[in-house]
């Protein structure tokens, strides 16, 4: 008994004994915070074996989500502590997470003389070997034999990226280790408050992807992304296997403004970071706050990423992209519209087009999305369109209440949205009665980056049966709602998932987000996201279905008509290669891998190319019936929709 007490003791003083002190999180704040949050949560109460295995894989993925330092052989000594975390957390005893935590410290050390022996080898890039980008399914190396090829093909990755910018191999190594030096001064740098702050996320995250622990310098970079204006470039990026990930682009912002076919993509890896003309910096397994300062930036100065992209038969391709940095409005750009004449079968109609990129609301300015809407709608109604095309391809969301006042633009009374916490009954908000501003043929278009506020309003028109939904397939499928609470004592900040959106039928658009009525080949569905991808989502189960009556807008036989006719479309012509495409690009994108060939000189080519293309072409404006496949067909579905309603 007393050995088990004075080793974890001993490795207490020994990992610690150089910590200064701290503002941030100490033991006795554990407890509380943990408390805190199941207080909150939209489903647990309390914590078991369950969620101590959630917390268990969160801790080591924090710490090595590459698998470049933990062994096999160290995950089978944790494994003890699997299933206990959270008797540690109720007794409150961390020695378990200082254990691992001393030997994650260990293993570092050791990778750093592995590096500099690697770094300094012959590399040869004409081999065309892979790497495997999906780590998780990547296995923790079994001897140091497999840990030297996996640092073998990390480094060269990463030499290879150096590179391809123009550098020497002299010059690759020099950065590269400097780099690598940088990243071990950050791991001794990490104090008790710091561990205890990645094993409080770990236990957050546990419960569900979106409840997170934010240290204070993180509460803070999270204000600057909530103010209305940011000078940068207009991208939102997550972290992921040690690489950034273009998560998506804010509409209206510098990167949105690029010609449609340089615009930077979701998923896109951004490799190394450079300042104008200057030196690229290598951003391979730096921490996400600090790619993301190296990307914000006064307004007008220039940016260029080095971008990793999978690109179908092409496999994997480098790219430099300039991006001029501008003033980013946070709040979104404003909804827009335009009338367009269509002529089919020899008659013409009108279609209202509207563009909705965010739900947002300034109350200084007496401006918001609803009020923006009904303004078009209005217009509209002058104009005598024949049908209204709303568009929130794209839309992330923004304030449930525009979304609610959107839909009472649409849906004359009833419930819109129920929300439910684990404690009370759902809380229903209605239409507001009177509110209604168009009453014909509707047709709503929708992808996977439809999200949260997007998806309420979606939903409510399919169960209404107000209109007809069309897109590529199902949209993101976040259906929760968060608080943000600050803490005291400069802890910084807990973000808490409280509660789980519902339809008015009583399903959640959780997880698997709102199916579209018609599905219509769009390149968007190749792209693997959603929340159903996220670690421990939260599940649901239906509620009860409150009374409203629906319009029979659109009726089963009018869903299989519309879906027949569509097919017959898309798959002819110019379809037949979009859908060719689709097939190629999907089937690569699971290949989660990439090359380690050299393209340096390729992709230095295409760098001028695409700076000249920048120069020359100009953005598209309006409707592109011509390149948007996609819009084309919803253009000829909306025309069907109305021909089947008449």
């Amino acid at each position: 008994m007393f050995k088990k007490r004075f080793i974890p003791l001993l490795t207490l003083v020994i990992v610690f004994s150089c910590f200064k002190n701290s503002e941030g999180l100490k033991q006795s704040d554990m407890q509380i915070l943990v408390n805190r949050v199941l207080m909150d949560h939209a489903h647990y109460n309390s914590i078991d074996d369950t969620i101590s295995r959630k917390i268990y894989a969160n801790l080591l993925n924090s710490l090595d989500p590459g698998k470049y330092y933990f062994y096999q052989s160290d995950i089978d000594s944790f494994a003890e502590h699997e299933m206990l975390f959270d008797d540690y957390i109720i007794s409150d005893d961390y020695t378990a997470v200082y254990d691992i935590f001393a030997v994650y410290k260990k293993r570092t050390v050791e990778a750093m003389k592995l590096f500099s022996e690697i770094l300094m080898q012959d590399h040869d890039f004409t081999v065309d070997e892979n790497i495997v980008v999906e780590r998780e399914k990547v296995p923790f190396a079994a001897d140091s034999k497999e840990m030297a090829d996996r640092w073998r093909k990390n480094i060269k990755l990463q030499l290879l990226n150096y590179l391809s910018s123009g550098k020497s191999i002299d010059e690759a190594r020099t950065k590269l280790k400097k780099k690598y030096e940088l990243a071990q001064k950050r791991i001794d740098e990490i104090d008790e408050a710091r561990l205890l702050g990645i094993f409080m996320n770990a236990f957050t995250t546990a419960l569900d992807p979106h409840s997170n622990y934010l240290t204070i310098e993180e509460h803070e970079d999270f204000e600057i992304s909530m103010r209305l204006k940011l000078q940068g470039i207009g991208v939102r990026l997550r972290s992921e296997d040690g690489f950034v990930l273009v998560e998506s682009i804010i509409t209206g912002g510098a990167a949105d403004k690029l010609p449609e076919d340089l615009q930077l993509k979701p998923s896109d890896k951004i490799m190394a970071v450079a300042q104008d003309k200057g030196e690229f910096v290598d951003v391979i397994d730096m921490d996400l706050r600090d790619v993301v300062k190296l990307i914000r930036g006064k307004k007008g100065t220039t940016v260029r990423l080095t971008i990793l992209r999978e690109s179908g038969t092409r496999g994997t391709e480098r790219l430099v992209i300039p991006i001029v940095r501008e003033e980013i409005q946070l709040q979104d750009s404003e909804a827009s519209s335009e009338v367009k004449e269509y002529k089919k079968n020899g008659r013409s109609y009108k279609a209202g087009y509207l563009k909705l990129p965010s739900f947002y609301e300034d109350p200084e300015k007496n401006k918001s999305s609803s009020g923006d809407v009904r303004r078009l709608l209005e217009e509209f109604n002058k104009e005598k369109v024949d049908v209204v095309i709303l568009d929130l391809r794209g839309n992330p969301g923004g304030l449930l209440s525009e979304s609610i006042r959107i839909a009472g633009l649409f849906i004359e009374e009833g419930p819109v949205v129920q929300i439910k916490n684990k404690n009370n009954p759902p809380r229903i908000y209605y239409a507001e009665e009177g509110r209604i501003h168009y009453s014909g043929p509707l047709v709503v278009l929708i992808d996977r980056f439809s999200a949260s506020a997007s998806e309420i309003l979606a939903g409510a028109i399919r169960d209404y049966r107000r209109g007809v939904l069309v897109g590529p397939g199902n949209t993101f499928g976040k259906g929760t709602v968060q608080s943000y609470q600050v803490l005291p004592r400069r802890l910084g900040a807990i973000k808490t998932t409280t509660h789980i959106f519902y339809q008015p039928d009583g399903t959640s658009n959780q997880l698997w987000g709102i199916a579209p009525d018609v599905v219509v080949p769009d390149m968007s569905s190749i792209w693997k996201l959603g929340e159903s991808e996220t670690r421990f989502p939260l599940k649901w189960e239906k509620i009860r279905k409150p009374a409203y009556e629906t319009y029979n807008l659109l009726t089963p036989h009018m869903i299989d008509k519309l879906n027949a006719v569509s097919r017959k479309r898309t798959t002819a012509g110019e379809y037949v290669e979009l859908r060719e495409r689709i097939e190629k690009y999907s089937k690569r994108m699971q290949d989660r891998t990439i090359s380690l060939k050299e393209e340096s000189d390729i992709n230095r080519q295409k760098e001028k190319e695409m700076e000249e293309k920048i120069k020359q072409e100009r953005e598209r404006e309006g409707i592109d019936l011509q390149n948007d496949l996609f819009l084309r067909e919803a253009f000829n579905l909306s025309v069907d929709y109305l021909e089947m309603i008449k």
